[in-house]
């Protein structure tokens, strides 16, 4: 598992037990990263030589700490991409854990390690972890059909419809996304509505893409049924069991996974911001309800950047799940249409690849935020970057500048 301590420096440690720039510019990946920290290290090197003549420059270099490198390319990020606000963490090979922060939340606010950001649909790789601990204690099979547990009313749902199929998003249901009246214009969105189950599988739906098996196509539907069915299974809710099977053993509590009732006082959530009309200005947007947000997963994740890397580090490291259980979950589709980018996804985790280094994990995108948190076996590294705006697809691609800088400098401390 983990120990969380405080460093000398007073940073937070956790080891962990297992083992406007032009478009040119911001095409920046772990090569061209390399490249340049070869030539700083030839500069320095160049001045140290050139130190002993008596020029009055101190003799002796310090080397940049690796939270100085970490932060700095945190803070490089940011400014390369135009972003508002960021919060990050890297855990690294030797199991030692930096956070940092840059930016602001709004005027006059920082942003700071502590604040909570949405993480949109990086919730599904809890959730798909949670259903698999379900499984390997016999509650459920993936091969279960979802019609065993419920009462399918829908004529655009098969009830024959498998839980593998609804998390490795195989079921051909509808992404209520992509229906007008949910994902339409958005100063047209009625952010105090937060549509019914009934409504999603009815008013929003549409004829499926293809059979259940059929093919692959991203959709929040599936999710939607499975949330119906853990929470059948087990008598309780869906936020409740992740905190009590997942998050509690690893001694994290800094997530909050339900905005139901007000926000307890020790969680402050920084401010999203949105081009809310084309203007190329964003505009904070944190006044609005999150009740649309909530119909599409039944559940909101915020997080702090900290806490998902040492979740994301601990599921891929083995600390989670049984070999068996996490090998279902990256037994991925190869073929993903209208995810190029993605190499693969299974059961709630995706995998790509950065200058042919494998990557496994999730990202996640709603109005005003941004998320992306991938690990990789190969280095031990895991790397979280929380956004809190929309990424201006001018400056940046998928996964995004700030997470390109931080892992080339992880994987090379």
């Amino acid at each position: 598992m983990f120990e969380v301590a405080g460093a000398a420096d007073g940073r937070l440690v956790a080891r962990a037990s297992t083992q406007p720039e032009n478009r040119a510019m911001r095409s920046t990946t772990i090569s061209s990263v390399t490249a340049l920290l070869a030539a700083a290290v030839l500069a320095t090197a160049a001045c140290s030589e050139a130190v002993e003549e008596p020029t009055g420059v101190p003799s002796s270099y310090t080397p940049p700490t690796r939270a100085e490198i970490l932060q700095g390319a945190l803070e490089a990020g940011l400014r390369a991409v135009h972003g508002v606000g960021a919060s990050a963490a890297v855990i690294t090979d030797d199991g030692e854990m930096w956070t940092g922060a840059a930016g602001i939340s709004h005027p006059g606010t920082p942003v700071t390690p502590d604040m909570l950001f949405d993480m949109g649909s990086a919730g599904k790789n809890l959730f798909a972890s949670l259903t698999l601990k379900l499984v390997e204690e016999g509650a459920l099979s993936l091969e279960d059909p979802i019609g065993k547990y419920l009462d399918i009313p829908w004529p655009n749902v098969d009830q024959n419809i498998t839980i593998r199929q609804c998390l490795d998003h195989t079921s051909g249901l509808y992404m209520l996304i992509e229906h007008p009246m949910f994902g339409g214009p958005y100063e047209s969105i009625d952010f105090d509505r937060c549509w019914t189950v009934d409504e999603i599988f009815t008013t929003l739906s549409d004829t499926p893409y293809f059979p259940p098996g059929g093919g692959w196509h991203y959709t929040q539907a599936g999710y939607i049924l499975g949330t119906l069915i853990v929470e059948e299974v087990t008598g309780s809710t869906t936020p409740v069991e992740i905190q009590q099977r997942l998050l509690d053993p690893l001694g994290i509590d800094g997530m909050l996974l339900d905005l139901s009732e007000p926000t307890p006082s020790r969680f402050e959530i920084a401010h999203n911001w949105v081009d809310t009309d084309g203007d190329g200005e964003r505009k904070d947007v944190s006044h609005h309800s999150r009740e649309w947000i909530r119909s599409n997963s039944r559940i909101l994740y915020y997080t702090r950047a900290g806490d998902f890397a040492l979740w994301t580090h601990a599921l891929f490291s083995g600390d989670v799940l049984q070999p068996d259980s996490l090998q279902e979950m990256l037994r991925f589709h190869a073929s993903l249409p209208g995810k190029e980018i993605i190499d693969g996804y299974g059961l709630g985790a995706a995998r790509l690849y950065v200058d042919g280094v494998e990557l496994w994990g999730h990202s996640g995108s709603i109005p005003g935020y941004g998320f992306v948190a991938y690990h990789s076996p190969q280095h031990g590294v895991t790397v979280v970057v929380m956004m809190n705006y929309d990424p201006d697809p001018r400056y940046e691609e998928y996964p995004g500048e700030i997470f390109l800088r931080l892992f080339a400098a992880a994987t090379r401390l």
